[in-house]
């Protein structure tokens, strides 16, 4: 749920390879711009190159070969999950002092996690590795992410008690008074707040994690509409706040004039408007 883009469609891997050259920095840059747009073949191939013109242990290889990990094990369709296991645990062989270390512990247990539809994950060991990550890396990005995914897997139970209990945590998380991850936080705040029943700290959430959403101008799949949608029906039908939801729900009409909830915003509109004057007029006739 926090991490769950890079499912577009991207090209084969498969067929003649063409040769890139360049110093493994500009490379490296290359490789993440052309995952990031889906163009995984080109990726690969960027990706192989800054390895290949790197020193192997050094932290320009670690990186290079963390990207080209990642591709193999998120690329869709042409996914080779083996062959990423196989470049992530290259790294803490002939790197484990490198700068990715946190990051490449951090993929291969997300891979346990992540399983193919129709398996289930070996929670107890998941948890496990998620808590030995925020140990060994206390501080560090990687294990902040950690935390996140810990708290996710706690709120898939949709519990009273352990959804207050990861309400305490990430409100404890989000106060700590550093920037990194709080609108993923305050999305998992939302998620606690629909299983106690708490309409109004819940649309809060909502607003909080929009807020502090950190766009990617380079990112070309950001769009917002999804979430205006949400935030409008949690207002009107959830709080009853119809002045919040009247603004989200112009604004997805405004930003996204083509989005397929652009008629629920205006039957929205009319809706509210209706009632309001059905209400004004039976009150005017008391």
């Amino acid at each position: 749920m926090l991490l769950a883009g890079f499912l577009a469609l991207g090209l084969s891997a498969c067929g003649p390879k063409a040769e890139k050259t360049g110093e493994a920095p500009a490379l490296i840059g290359e490789g993440w711009t052309k995952y990031r747009l889906s163009e995984f073949h080109d990726a690969q191939l960027a990706f192989e190159a800054a390895r290949a013109g790197s020193q192997k242990g050094s932290d320009d290889w670690a990186m290079a070969t963390y990207g080209l990990a990642t591709t193999w094990d998120l690329r869709r369709p042409g996914e080779d999950p083996r062959k990423a296991t196989g470049l992530y645990r290259e790294i803490l062989d002939a790197a484990p002092d490198s700068p990715m270390t946190p990051w490449t512990e951090l993929a291969l247990v997300r891979q346990q996690h992540l399983v193919p539809v129709g398996q289930e994950p070996d929670y107890k060991a998941v948890n496990a590795a998620y808590k030995r990550i925020m140990d060994k890396f206390p501080g560090h990005l990687a294990a902040k992410e950690a935390f996140l995914y810990l708290e996710s897997i706690q709120l898939a139970k949709l519990e009273p008690k352990t959804s207050r209990q990861s309400e305490k945590r990430l409100l404890d998380f989000i106060s700590g008074g550093k920037p990194e991850f709080l609108s993923p936080a305050w999305s998992l705040l939302t998620v606690a707040y629909v299983t106690l029943g708490e309409q109004e700290k819940r649309l809060e959430a909502e607003l909080k994690s929009l807020e502090l959403t950190e766009v990617d101008p380079s990112d070309p799949f950001i769009e917002f509409g999804g979430r205006y949608w949400n935030i409008a029906t949690i207002a009107e039908f959830e709080v009853g706040d119809f002045a919040l939801a009247r603004k989200y729900y112009q604004l997805l009409i405004d930003k996204y004039p083509t989005d397929i909830h652009v008629h629920g915003c205006k039957q929205a509109l009319k809706r509210m408007d209706a009632l309001e004057a059905k209400l004004r007029a039976e009150e005017e006739a008391k």
